[in-house]
């Protein structure tokens, strides 16, 4: 490898500790027990059988993983990574001739790559689309697929429009499992909100869903409470996210007030880093399972702007970083298996330390956009290397533990797409896992 470079103030962090929870429980509570479970799950030491015989493929991977170790599937589907599970799901379709198509899901273990469970297969309503995602609630994942039709329906009946949602317990175990389904009457959107699965059909309402039992929430839009600092925010609000203490709220775009409020709880204006400007509201970087990122104005010292990574419930900062360019917040979150590390446009947070780093364009460096955090602190991405019109990817690596970013001699050198329960998930056209070296 070549193009070292030194993060100046990063300090250099030791073994590994369990995540941050948020779900603001005792240790006896079900939801703080559910997250300790999932995160040994996917913290667990990789198998001997595991271990025992090297998969055929072999690829061009970072050091961190072991090529002569591992396994490979010739399972079929679209995989993505289950890293508090410690897991790998596919998502299927089959089509035949006399049969509607179907859908569902095929998990595997991520130390073995033997079947931990596969679903009943699902089909849509009133189409073959099937929108589907993951969803972390409570530190537990949840695979979920909904779609929106006409049930009951005959040459007399004009049937109901119903949005009908298919849930699975990522850590499911068996054959033909069958989802918890949950029947909402009318034409609806589905999402991951946070803190459960939030459930849209206007501006007035949503619906909040718990994916554990399927217990339904109704929020009235003009019910809650507006923050301190904008008593007329009910001209234009709405429910962004769901949190372990009721609704986030914020606005559309057509009033001049972009904070966020739980009502009852905080507001971002409780939550403003020092220097900032007031007049600037926030960037909405996520919503995810228990966090937020928020991109505040510019420091009038620095002219950086500062990103706060925020638990949702409580409003409490887990960890501050600044970062000099736009607040730009179209991006992906990626989450470590243990939940320390989250990686977030060109910035990564230490949960841990409260700290993070940022890999923004300037006049002497291209933009890096982080795309994988490992437990071991290793987090992957591209560097964005403008050329004219367009632009090219190169593959770096930084690690968090000593303040080193570089760049990678072999330009097609294979990332992976997930990282969990101390293996990498790679896809080549066949999904290989290789384990952390020793």
């Amino acid at each position: 490898m070549r193009g070292r470079r030194r993060l100046a103030g990063l300090a250099a962090v030791g073994a590994l500790v369990a995540g941050c929870s948020g779900s603001g429980g005792d240790e006896g509570s079900p939801g703080a027990n559910g997250e300790k479970d999932a995160e040994s799950r996917a913290s667990a030491a990789p198998s001997p059988e595991a271990e025992q015989t090297p998969p055929d493929t072999q690829l061009s991977v970072p050091a961190l993983y072991d090529t002569s170790r591992g396994w490979e599937s010739t399972e079929e589907g679209t995989q993505f990574p289950l890293p508090r599970t410690g897991a790998v799901a596919l998502y299927w379709e089959r089509t035949s001739e006399v049969a509607p198509t179907e859908h569902g899901f095929t998990v595997l273990d991520a130390t073995t790559g033997e079947r931990r469970w596969s679903s009943v297969p699902i089909g849509p309503l009133g189409s073959t689309d099937l929108p589907h995602f993951r969803a972390t609630v409570d530190g537990r994942e949840y695979l979920v697929a909904w779609s929106t039709g006409v049930t009951g329906a005959d040459a007399i009946n004009r049937g109901e429009e119903i949005t009908a949602i298919d849930i699975f317990p990522a850590d499911s175990s068996g054959e033909a499992v069958e989802p918890l389904r949950v029947e909402l009457p009318g034409e609806r959107e589905v999402r991951n909100g946070g803190a459960g699965l939030l459930v849209r059909d206007g501006d007035d309402s949503v619906v909040a869903v718990d994916p554990a039992t399927g217990d339904t929430t109704e929020y009235l839009v003009d019910d809650q409470e507006p923050p301190a600092d904008c008593p007329d925010c009910h001209e234009s609000w709405m429910v962004k996210g769901i949190t372990e203490n009721g609704p986030l709220m914020g606005t559309r775009t057509d009033i001049d007030y972009g904070g966020l409020w739980v009502p009852g709880g905080w507001a971002t204006s409780d939550l403003r880093p020092p220097g900032t400007d007031p007049e600037n509201d926030p960037s909405v970087g996520l919503v995810s399972d228990h966090l937020l990122v928020l991109g505040w104005g510019e420091e009038a010292a620095s002219g950086e702007t500062v990103w706060t990574a925020v638990d949702s419930a409580s409003g409490e900062t887990l960890a501050t970083v600044n970062c000099a360019g736009d607040r730009s917040s179209e991006t992906d979150v990626h989450l470590s298996a243990n939940g320390r590390y989250l990686a977030h446009g060109n910035r990564v947070f230490d949960l841990e330390e409260g700290t993070g780093v940022c890999f923004q364009r300037t006049e002497t460096t291209n933009a890096v956009e982080f795309r994988l955090a490992s437990d071991p602190g290793v987090i992957y991405g591209y560097a964005i290397e403008p050329q004219g019109f367009t632009a090219a990817e190169r593959p770096v690596q930084l690690d968090m533990r000593t303040g080193e970013i570089e760049q990678f001699d072999d330009i097609d050198i294979d990332l992976p797409f997930g990282d969990t329960a101390g293996y990498g998930l790679f896809w080549d056209g066949t999904l290989v896992a290789y384990p952390h070296a020793e």
